[in-house]
């Protein structure tokens, strides 16, 4: 399980011309991905006008071709295959086919419970066979009604199309010479469709290309002022961190000197005089027990209160730099021999506020785990690469935590750092598992100065 201290949207991010670039960048991509859903929304638009286009007229072209020429040929010697009947229905069709606008042909008659019976095909091998009809399609016999769909010829009635690859399928309802319920279907070729699809992107795709082109050239000014307050607003944010930052380690460095010059004084003077006044009583005195008992009670404090003033006084990071200053941490308090490890890859490039940040997390997490994690090992590591950016890690093998649970003792000072951290453009995460230890990584650009 891990814990993250960091808000999305508080670091302060790159140099003011790359945030700038990288704004306009952005807005440039946003714009081509505007462009091109344009382009592909007119493209599909133009193929469902198309398709839907080319159906009317291929189910008018079928419903007048049933009506005008089917029905009166369709009489009862052609339902009884009188071979001069179906020659003539033959010569018919064989003359729309001949012009490109009908082809595969079948004249079908009722054959009850859904299903049909081809009269007349121009697939001679389909006649007088008997097929399941689509509910779509039985429904148009005896009515003046159409449906079509491009079909992929997967129908077993189509075992013998297959060859021809996407056609327009449309059936055509009508009444024959005799009265009786046909219907009526024909192919029509798609091949026209692409050259449709091509006229109407041409006529559409001006207009809202044009308008989104014109709306990009009029934000685009308001993209660039937008940009420039970003990059006074990071200009300032940045001055603040800086302030900061030096505001506590000049305020530290005052608390500090008020500590040493003041209390810890007053207290070693206390001590002293106790002391003193103490070895003038006779052996066996109570008051001299009492002295004795107070005088340890002041050496103790005092003892914590010089820790306490060590812990607050900034480092001298200048002069010592942070490898340095972060191995002299173990000095600092009674930190058992071997307890810590350090692996740093030196030289690290000296970054006055990312060193100062770095230092106090490092601090934070390794006396959280001296004094809470009862961990046997702790490893602390920094690393720098080519462009500065400066990592860092503090493990440790105690008893962790659970992250969904309540924050645990000595984490609200490493959450405040955390904070800071992220307002200089870094990161901070911890990963803990109850049992297993604790993990502590986090990284801060040289930006961050």
């Amino acid at each position: 399980m891990n814990l993250r201290f960091r808000e999305d949207g508080a670091a302060t991010g790159p140099a003011p011309r790359e945030t700038l670039k990288r704004a306009l960048r952005w807005y440039l991509v946003w714009d081509l991905i505007a462009l091109i859903g344009v382009v592909s929304g007119v493209v599909l638009l133009s193929w469902v006008v198309a398709r839907n286009e080319a159906l009317r007229d291929a189910e008018g072209i079928a419903r007048a071709v049933a009506k005008a020429l089917v029905a009166p040929l369709a009489d009862d010697k052609f339902h009884a295959a009188d071979p001069a009947a179906l020659a003539r229905m033959d010569q018919v069709m064989e003359l729309r086919s001949r012009d490109g606008s009908l082809s595969h042909i079948k004249v079908w008659a009722d054959a009850g419970n859904g299903k049909g019976t081809v009269l007349w095909s121009d697939q001679s091998p389909l006649v007088g066979q008997t097929f399941e009809l689509d509910a779509e399609e039985y429904a148009i016999f005896g009515t003046d009604k159409a449906t079509s769909q491009i079909s992929e010829l997967d129908k077993e009635e189509n075992r013998l199309e297959r060859s021809a690859g996407q056609l327009i399928e449309v059936y055509a309802g009508t009444r024959d010479a005799t009265g009786e319920p046909i219907l009526f279907e024909v192919y029509i070729s798609t091949q026209r469709l692409p050259d449709e699809v091509r006229t109407l992107i041409g006529i559409i795709l001006p207009l809202p290309l044009t308008a989104v082109l014109v709306l990009s050239l009029a934000t685009l000014p308001l993209a660039v002022s937008l940009a420039h307050r970003v990059d006074r607003g990071q200009h300032q944010m940045r001055a603040l961190l800086v302030n900061a930052v030096e505001s506590s380690d000049l305020e530290r460095r005052r608390i500090a000197q008020d500590l040493h010059d003041g209390v810890v004084q007053d207290l070693a003077g206390i001590g002293y005089s106790l002391d003193s006044d103490m070895r003038q009583l006779p052996e066996g005195a109570k008051l001299r027990a009492h002295l004795a008992q107070t005088g340890e009670i002041i050496r103790r404090d005092l003892a914590a209160l010089r820790t306490l003033v060590t812990d607050i006084y900034p480092p001298d990071l200048v002069s010592k730099g942070l490898a340095e200053t972060v191995r002299e941490l173990v000095m600092q308090r009674d930190v058992p021999p071997g307890l810590v490890r350090f692996e740093i890859e030196e030289p690290l490039a000296p970054h006055p506020v990312v060193d100062r940040l770095i230092y106090r997390a490092i601090r934070e997490a390794l006396w959280n785990a001296v004094q809470h994690a009862e961990a046997t090992s702790i490893v602390v590591r920094i690393a720098q690469d080519d462009t500065g950016l400066t990592s860092f890690e503090v493990v440790d093998d105690g008893v962790g935590f659970d992250p969904t649970g309540p924050s645990p003792e000595g984490h609200m000072g490493m959450r405040l750092i955390s904070e800071m951290v992220t307002k200089a453009g870094g990161t901070i995460d911890i990963h803990s598992t109850v049992g297993k230890g604790t993990r502590l990584t986090g990284e801060l650009p040289a930006g961050a100065t």
